[in-house]
């Protein structure tokens, strides 16, 4: 795993892991977690209560929550730098994912049998795609495999929801914060090329494309307003789950591991894809596949 270290705020004796899911017959209606101390535990359940019920997928017929005190701290990681793409319609938004995906190393057949399992929708988890051949690595798996235990220190949050406010983002804040630390814990294993997520709920049509070449880049109208489909898609590198074993310690490592996000790496502005480069502007140096730019910041 990438970034891996013990922080001061994360050695705190007394942590909490909060989980929230709740559902309607089979149908997931929301879901919420993170790691908390103890004496904010109980402001969390109350919070994620309220959530699961003001649903805009429903009210759920059944809720679980769960409370459970870390055996040790968790592991701190810095969060992936957020970046926003804007396109004229969902088409141009999945094309520029597929384009996004392509220059991390995955393959344009990989990441069109991703947007054909997002467009299904019904996942409770991520597929495990192999980033070559597209191939599911989690079919014994039932609706996919759930990244858990997880969160972000008070500071780290502060520092976030401020950058996304200096960078016009104030409309789903709390979404951006909670899939940027799950797309941070995700890209720390070093198995994991790329994640493509598009957002299940109908009134939210913003998906994102995430890995550790590419940073966290939003893609907001990526499908239409009352789209049910969605779900998240985890691209493993081609030989680095080899058998059983290792993809038992990565499923273990997603769902198991507490980790933590204690510092924010940036929050940037729009940026374009294949646009001109305007003079002053910066280039994403690790966006360079063969030598060729493929995304500028917008100056």
């Amino acid at each position: 795993m990438r970034q891996q270290k013990r922080g001061k705020e994360q050695e705190q004796k007394n942590l909490w892991s909060v989980r929230m899911r709740a559902g309607m017959g089979d149908v997931h209606i929301s879901g919420a977690e993170g790691i908390f101390e103890e004496k904010d535990v109980a402001k969390a359940i109350g919070a994620y209560s309220r959530r699961a019920f003001a649903h805009s997928k429903g009210k759920p017929d059944a809720l679980v929550l769960k409370a459970e005190l870390l055996s040790a701290p968790p592991v701190a990681i810095t969060s992936l730098p957020v970046f926003t793409v804007r396109t004229k319609n969902p088409q141009e938004a999945r094309q520029k994912s597929v384009e996004l995906l392509i220059s991390s190393g995955v393959s344009r057949r990989a990441a069109g049998a991703a947007l054909k399992i997002l467009r299904a929708g019904g996942l409770k988890g991520a597929a495990l795609l192999d980033a070559k051949d597209g191939g599911r690595l989690d079919q014994e798996i039932k609706k996919g495999v759930r990244a858990s235990m997880l969160g972000i220190t008070k500071k780290a949050e502060r520092e976030l929801l401020a950058g996304l406010k200096h960078a016009g983002i104030n409309e789903g804040h709390k979404r951006v914060k909670d899939a940027l630390v799950i797309a941070s814990k995700v890209a720390a294993a070093p198995e994991i090329l790329a994640e493509l997520c598009i957002s299940d709920d109908p009134d939210y049509t913003t998906g994102y494309v995430a890995g550790a070449r590419l940073g966290y880049i939003r893609l907001p109208g990526i499908k239409k307003t009352g789209g049910s489909e969605g779900g998240r898609v985890f691209f493993i590198k081609k030989g680095s789950v080899k058998e059983g074993r290792q993809l038992d310690r990565l499923i273990e490592y997603l769902g198991e591991t507490p980790v933590v996000v204690g510092k924010i790496s940036s929050v940037n502005d729009i940026i374009t894809l294949h646009g001109p480069k305007s003079k002053g502007s910066k280039t994403l140096d690790n966006l360079k596949p063969g030598g060729k730019k493929i995304i500028f910041k917008k100056s």
